[in-house]
């Protein structure tokens, strides 16, 4: 029979798959109706509809996606005990500090300018409820879960070396998207030099693995 703490932490992942399923239909225009961030998968340079990579060129999209099959396996490992086990810490331990490093990333250069984020020719306003649910509740949902609820977690090489490996796949993803459309998905890459950028993107993975690290130190 479940506990007190194993019904939580289900609760906790249903409310996380929830926010993450509004997130998702309010990109795709099912609700609110008018967020304004539809423009940028409809206009770019010459009116162009769409684009190479689409939704999946934004690491948002990307940290989202695999934050909602992370919430997805949490509530089907309640319900079946120890299912899919070597998918849930492969995916799990790797989306916790991804997600982390999104809402560090984000936050901070939202606040600042929003023109290191969103292209002038295509200004969007996010809701604040939206934007937290795709830039927030992602990260804070997840790390609480693995703070306080996971009791199962080790610490692998192998998560390492999956944070480095998409992290050179990410880099790879945005340069071809970018040889393919002509822009950076974020104005503020266009800033760097080739080195320079790989380079920033070398940090974010150190970045996460340094939250990964501290998330094992802590628990």
């Amino acid at each position: 029979m479940a506990t007190t703490k194993e019904w939580a932490r289900l609760l906790l992942n249903i409310v996380g798959l929830l926010s993450n399923a509004y997130g998702f239909l309010s990109l795709t225009g099912v609700f609110p109706p008018d967020i304004g961030f539809g423009g940028l998968f409809q206009v770019c340079n010459n009116n162009i509809k769409s684009f190479e990579g689409e939704k999946f060129i934004f690491l948002t999209i990307i940290g989202l996606t695999l934050a909602t099959v992370t919430f997805a396996l949490k509530v089907i490992r309640f319900v079946i005990p120890n299912a899919l086990e070597g998918i849930y810490k492969s995916v799990a331990y790797v989306t916790t500090p991804l997600e982390g490093l999104i809402t560090l990333l984000y936050w901070p250069m939202v606040i600042y300018s929003k023109d290191l984020l969103q292209h002038q020719e295509v200004p969007f306003v996010l809701p604040l409820p939206l934007d937290m649910s795709l830039h927030l509740w992602p990260a804070v949902l997840l790390w609480i879960d693995f703070l306080l609820f996971d009791i199962e977690f080790v610490r692998s090489k192998t998560h390492i070396y999956v944070i480095y490996i998409f992290t050179l796949l990410y880099l790879g993803w945005s340069s071809y998207c970018f040889a393919r459309n002509g822009f950076w998905v974020y104005p503020f890459l266009a800033e760097f030099s080739t080195i320079g950028r790989a380079t920033f993107f070398m940090l974010c993975g150190n970045v996460c693995i340094g939250m990964y690290e501290a998330g094992k130190k802590i628990k």
